[in-house]
């Protein structure tokens, strides 16, 4: 049987990255919102976000739909 050995520093480093990187992916989401809402084409919002494509179209989707 294995027991993996627990390093709590790892383990709060591992947590504190994620929650970086959630917030960061957050915050790319958010400049994108007031991207399009300023008629900024998807093409360039995706490319000064680093946010995929397809995530941006959605995003304008769902602005379109509120909207509406």
């Amino acid at each position: 049987m294995l027991i993996a050995d627990y390093d709590y520093d790892t383990d709060i480093r591992v947590k504190q990255q994620e929650a970086f990187e959630e917030g960061s992916e957050e915050r790319a989401i958010e400049t994108a919102q007031k991207m399009l809402h300023k008629n900024i084409s998807p093409n360039i919002v995706s490319e000064c976000t680093s946010l995929p494509l397809e995530k941006v179209l959605e995003l304008q989707n769902q602005l379109q739909t509120i909207i509406s």
